[in-house]
């Protein structure tokens, strides 16, 4: 009997380990299957719950009674998306993938599973984002166009209520050049801005700025997309993480190794991202 190349447990943990760092969009948006948990059962759609603002205050008359604001509770759908990446492997090979081989095979699989996720999560804020504010340049983004962008949010300004800022590489630049993002001098601003952890070049007043071309780019338009995020506005749901299985082609006297999961993303306050670009629908 043909032995495993890899364990599948160790395999898919090792992937679901480090997906976990590669993805940027992945790591502003929060798991959303407590809102859903049938999710885990059957689907093909799940339904996101968005519960809109109705509570109104009023002066209480000794007498009269209250007027009850009714619940409403929108409901949103998506997809539950099937993905999957494969490999095969020859049996004349096959000793030679070990240690250092196997940690390849796994960031590429990690690579193509997170570019796939964090495009499908930018998507999901282009369809249904409400905030969107123009920029001047294709390919470029000034301090005075990010501010104009979180104007949208109102007064809902703390510092703290922000997950993060998504730019494309190409606009890595333009922070670095920004007093606001480097000079320390200022009072809001805070150290190591440039040393990049974890696709975070630094903090805009405050906001980690991520670096990503997953989901950041318009090639058609042939610009860029930035994102001013809120916590708890960009959703995901895992229907199945990450698993592996091995399939032999004894004729071929190969191994087909397939990675594959099904989850479903989805923007789950449409008012808690600003959309920047030039072109703006």
């Amino acid at each position: 009997m043909a032995t495993n190349i890899f364990i599948p447990e160790v395999f898919s943990d090792a992937v679901n380990e480090k997906l976990g760092t590669t993805l940027r969009f992945g790591s502003v948006a929060f798991d959303a299957s407590s809102l859903c948990p049938e999710i885990a059962t059957a689907g093909d759609i799940v339904h996101f719950p968005k519960i809109k603002r109705t509570a109104n205050v009023e002066s209480v008359v000794k007498g009269t009674a209250l007027t009850p604001s009714v619940v409403d509770m929108s409901d949103s759908t998506a997809t539950i998306k099937y993905v999957g990446s494969a490999f095969r492997i020859y049996d004349s090979e096959k000793a030679q993938i070990k240690g250092s081989v196997q940690d390849q095979i796994v960031q590429q699989v990690v690579d193509a599973m997170s570019k796939k996720i964090d495009s499908d999560l930018a998507s999901s804020i282009d369809a249904d984002v409400v905030y969107k504010s123009a920029v001047a340049s294709a390919t470029g983004i000034t301090s005075a166009e990010i501010q104009t962008g979180m104007d949208n949010f109102g007064d809902s300004v703390d510092t703290a209520s922000y997950a993060a800022i998504i730019i494309n590489s190409r606009l890595r630049s333009d922070f670095m050049n920004m007093s606001e993002f480097v000079d320390t001098a200022r009072t809001y601003q805070t150290s190591n801005n440039g040393i990049v952890i974890n696709g975070v070049i630094g903090y805009y007043y405050g906001v980690p700025v991520i670096v990503t071309n997953n989901g950041t780019w318009d090639d058609t338009a042939k610009e860029c997309k930035s994102y001013i995020v809120k916590r708890d506005a960009l959703g995901y749901i895992f229907q199945k993480n990450i698993s592996i299985e091995e399939s032999r082609q004894a004729l071929l006297l190969a191994t087909d190794v397939v990675a594959s999961s099904l989850y479903a993303t989805k923007l789950i306050d449409d008012t808690g991202v600003v959309l920047l670009r030039k072109s703006i629908a």
